[in-house]
């Protein structure tokens, strides 16, 4: 009789046991598909902008064969925006900007890129820019109004170059 009893405590401490190790390994998945959603709307709350440049986007279109690529994001918050500016193929760049106008028309400069207008670069191939705008470079209401127009496709990239003064390749955003 005891060691019936002895086997079946030893049966119940095993089943006690089994039940904590698949309660431990539930909950790391738990957590695991926690941290993985939290990623996700992480990613969502950011605002992403691409655009690839060529000559054909610019107005008037032109045959160059330097191509670019601009990649935007902007933090949940809205009081930051990254950049970055990709080029090939493209020589003696002298600036880049944001500029305001939909897609076929031209329009100002919003704010500057990249700057080199008295010692053009050569060939550019690679990141020509990278950097953040903030308020302090264009104030809190054109800091809005730039995201503002982001979202409506109203703004693009340009690149200057000696060749093209009003703009080699262009993409908008």
């Amino acid at each position: 009789m005891i060691t019936r009893i002895n086997s079946v405590k030893s049966y119940l401490l095993l089943l006690v046991f089994g039940l904590t190790i698949v309660g431990f390994s539930n909950k790391t998945n738990d957590d695991s598909a926690k941290d993985a959603a939290t990623l996700s709307i992480e990613k969502k709350d950011k605002l992403h902008f691409n655009a690839s440049l060529k000559g054909s986007n610019e107005v008037p279109a032109n045959d160059s064969n330097a191509t670019g690529e601009a990649i935007v994001s902007i933090n949940k918050e809205e009081t930051m925006i990254h950049f970055k500016l990709i080029t090939a193929n493209i020589e003696n760049v002298t600036a880049s900007h944001f500029h305001m106008a939909p897609a076929g028309s031209n329009g100002g400069v919003v704010v500057g890129l990249y700057s080199n207008p008295n010692q053009p670069s050569g060939p550019a191939n690679g990141i020509l820019a990278e950097g953040y705008i903030t308020a302090d470079d264009i104030g809190e209401s054109g800091l809005s109004d730039l995201i503002d127009a982001m979202r409506a496709g109203n703004i693009y990239v340009n690149v200057h170059t000696t060749s093209h003064l009003g703009g080699e390749i262009r993409g908008q955003l």
